[in-house]
């Protein structure tokens, strides 16, 4: 019954604890504490679950990134990809960042597990837009534009700048060059929906 049901698992991006309870009709911990004792199981939060074999299948494939950037929808729902991760992407940031940086509607956390540190980063709801579903194999993906990624990274360091000037603007180290005429268009229009002065001056400077 459980090797049946583990074979099963194998095939999943990711399982609960309660659809595992439901397949095998009993506790699940056991079950649980042993396949990850063993590494055939790995946590990804709490009562979220991938198998080893399914980890090595997706890296055989060249999916492992995709997979983490799935998982980082997955683990806390609405969110999408942005920030400092998407900026080094583009590329419009000069440095890689540490984490997978999303932007929520929830509250503002961090997730690590054997796989990656996932962090969450809250918005205003009328500022949760500007990202595009990208579908990448078996994987759909939510991906901040351009725009909206440098608008969400200056949005919330705008918090921890005491000053704005040509200076602090530098320091950002951002590659602004790879910027459309289109992407400042956009970004003015998420501008709008603002009323915080920090941010309208760091726009002024970029420009």
């Amino acid at each position: 019954m459980e090797k049946a049901v583990f074979c099963q698992l194998e095939k999943l991006p990711f399982f609960t604890l309660e659809s595992l309870r439901a397949q095998l009709g009993k506790d699940p911990l056991p079950f649980i504490k042993y396949n990850i004792k063993k590494k055939k199981l790995i946590g990804l939060k709490r009562g979220l679950y991938v198998t080893n074999e399914f980890l090595k299948k997706i890296k055989y494939q060249g999916r492992f990134e995709d997979y983490l950037e799935f998982m980082a929808g997955q683990l806390l729902s609405p969110s999408y990809l942005s920030l400092e991760y998407m900026l080094s992407k583009y590329p419009l940031l000069t440095e890689s960042p540490f984490s997978l940086t999303t932007i929520t509607l929830k509250t503002p956390r961090v997730i690590e597990n054997p796989l990656a540190t996932f962090a969450y980063f809250n918005i205003k709801k009328e500022l949760f837009s500007g990202f595009q579903l990208i579908k990448k194999g078996a994987f759909q993906l939510k991906y901040a534009t351009p725009a909206k990624a440098l608008f969400d990274f200056l949005y919330l360091k705008k918090r921890t700048l005491k000053k704005i000037d040509k200076e602090v603007v530098q320091e950002l180290r951002l590659n602004l060059e790879e910027l459309k005429i289109s992407d400042w268009q956009e970004f003015e229009n998420y501008l709008a929906l603002t009323k915080s002065k920090k941010l309208k001056t760091l726009f002024k400077f970029l420009r």
